[in-house]
């Protein structure tokens, strides 16, 4: 089977575990991936690298820098159609994006035989303006499934009126990159270490950090922050108002390959995100990465978080400083606990599902498209009529055009 991967972060092969963990299960899986030459990623401006495993074409992304909003330059796409032919399309564009609906309509024109099948991460129910409430349910029209990273994404999809096949297909980890630290690693009285390693953005739950750790201010510990972002500034601001500032140590943003080292100076992880009005923990890949690294989650219940912790990890409150206080202290005198809710997270407990990439859900999720599509034929060998010159050309200028005034006059803001 010949798959067309269609994805905007998929840029490095740290970027790219769903794929190539698709590609290393599946040798009969001819795939391909179509990208973005660059896009900012944790904060990092992150160019397109080729892959050992399968062809990557690039796409320069144009319009806006916004990932709901952006638009590709069509011809890298229409290349990989005409020549890859695909027997299915995985797009990794929510309903609604810009992308999206431009993908949709070159595989219209150039593979309208062809299955596709969505992948999205949204977990807030949104009722967006026209055009993109048009597109998103021309989408769910046009696409044969989707799937989402956490039970709480297909409850949003059925929410919306898609009733298509819809699977969870949990994010993955490499588990050569993120694995527990050597024995003898940590050295004895070493102090223990707090992390946090993400996004410093609105909604995170910097603030509730911060406050959780003035109130274990008389335990020993230290603090490790690994990424950047608006709220990095008022962070810092509130440990120094609690005399935390030499506790605490920041790296900045990072590149992907360097996050597995940081894992190993932590004892214990934690993802305090808060639900707002354009935030709901979707997932939280740093969990699965902290647990494939052997290091125990203390996670809030925002979205997503306690799905994808289960037994492998602790729970608090969102937004509540004294429950995640008790949870670090917790976790933090108990050397017990830490090892128990390690070994879980690590592959060897019930969560193990988080940790390893699941390419055999994406394989049966695609297989059961082109069977609903293509029942025993090949979607090349029907007949279709692609686009003249001239509406290519239309088509162009009426999305480049109208598309980026629509964007410019309403400023609106998506996740």
């Amino acid at each position: 089977m010949r798959v067309l991967r269609i994805a905007h972060s998929s840029l490095t092969p740290e970027l790219r575990q769903r794929e190539r963990a698709l590609a290393r299960r599946y040798p009969d899986v001819e795939l391909e991936l179509v990208t973005t030459e660059r896009w900012r990623e944790a904060e990092m401006e992150v160019d397109a690298t080729p892959d050992d495993l399968f062809p990557v074409r690039t796409a320069r992304s144009y319009l806006s820098k916004h990932i709901q909003l952006f638009a590709y330059d069509p011809r890298p796409i229409i290349q990989a159609l005409r020549e890859h032919r695909p027997h299915l399309i995985d797009l990794g564009h929510e309903p609604y994006s810009v992308a999206g609906a431009e993908v949709l309509t070159l595989c219209r024109w150039f593979a309208p035989n062809v299955p596709i099948v969505m992948q999205t991460n949204q977990n807030i129910l949104h009722n967006y303006p026209p055009p993109f409430r048009w597109l998103e349910q021309r989408a769910f029209r046009r696409v044969d499934a989707a799937y989402g990273c956490s039970e709480t994404v297909c409850e949003v999809l059925r929410a919306k009126g898609f009733s298509k096949l819809a699977p969870v297909v949990p994010f993955g980890v490499d588990t050569e990159a993120f694995r527990p630290q050597p024995e003898g690693g940590v050295r004895p009285n070493q102090l223990l270490t707090i992390g946090y390693i993400g996004r410093m953005l609105p909604g995170k739950g910097l603030n509730v950090l911060a406050d959780a750790l003035a109130k274990i201010k008389g335990e020993a510990w230290q603090l490790l922050v690994v990424g950047d972002g608006s709220e990095r500034e008022a962070f810092e601001q509130q440990l120094r108002a609690a005399g935390l500032s030499d506790r605490a140590v920041f790296t900045g943003a990072i590149s992907f390959d360097q996050v597995p080292q940081y894992f190993h100076r932590l004892a214990v992880m934690v993802i305090p995100t808060e639900t707002t009005k354009r935030i709901r923990e979707q997932f939280g890949r740093v969990i699965v990465e902290a647990m494939a690294s052997g290091v125990p989650v203390i996670g809030s219940t925002c979205g997503a978080i306690p799905e994808v912790i289960g037994e492998a990890g602790l729970v608090f409150p969102e937004g509540d400083a004294s429950a995640l206080a008790d949870a670090l202290q917790r976790l933090l005198g108990d050397e017990a606990l830490r090892a128990q809710l390690a070994l879980a997270g690590s592959g060897c407990g019930k969560n193990a599902r988080t940790v390893s990439p699941s390419p055999g859900q994406q394989r049966e999720t695609g297989d059961e498209a082109f069977a609903s599509r293509c029942p025993g034929s090949d979607p090349w060998l029907r007949d279709h009529e692609c686009p003249g010159l001239f509406s290519l050309r239309a088509f162009v200028v009426l999305v480049f055009g109208l598309w980026s005034l629509y964007f410019e006059l309403c400023a609106l803001n998506f996740d």
